[in-house]
């Protein structure tokens, strides 16, 4: 059976589907794109524990701390005296630390210590999960 215009009537009875692959090929650029902003914007070797957890999707104000003991705040290279000036103008965001596994202890314990000072006592360490069972 044809319609007035020559076409077959039967053929392309369902829905169309290409707004629904257009949806579906922009919800894959978002999640690509969410994804990369998640890592930490310096690179470190987070230690593992068997109580590990990775960072939750919460927004947070990331402090980072390198294998030579140097101290980003949100990527941003800092002195421990500016990281404690920082936070104080910061607003209330838990604080998330990324310490390198090879990093300095010393490094970490003046980054807390920075933050306790300025009243802060929101704060994780991110680690990686331990499946190996070896810390």
């Amino acid at each position: 059976m044809t319609d007035g215009f020559g076409f077959d009537a039967g053929l392309g009875d369902g829905p169309d589907l290409t707004p629904l692959i257009d949806v579906i090929f922009l919800l894959l650029i978002f999640f690509i794109m969410a994804t990369t902003f998640m890592k930490p914007a310096v690179d470190v070797l987070l230690p593992s524990a068997d109580s590990g957890t990775m960072a939750s999707e919460e927004r947070q104000t990331v402090v980072t701390i390198d294998s030579q003991g140097s101290v980003y705040l949100e990527g941003e290279r800092v002195s421990l005296e500016e990281l404690g000036a920082a936070l104080a103008g910061l607003p209330e965001r838990p604080l998330n630390f990324m310490v390198d596994r090879q990093a300095p202890f010393q490094a970490f314990m003046g980054a807390l210590d920075q933050a306790r000072l300025q009243g802060r006592e929101d704060f994780t360490i991110t680690t990686e999960p331990d499946h190996d069972g070896h810390p």
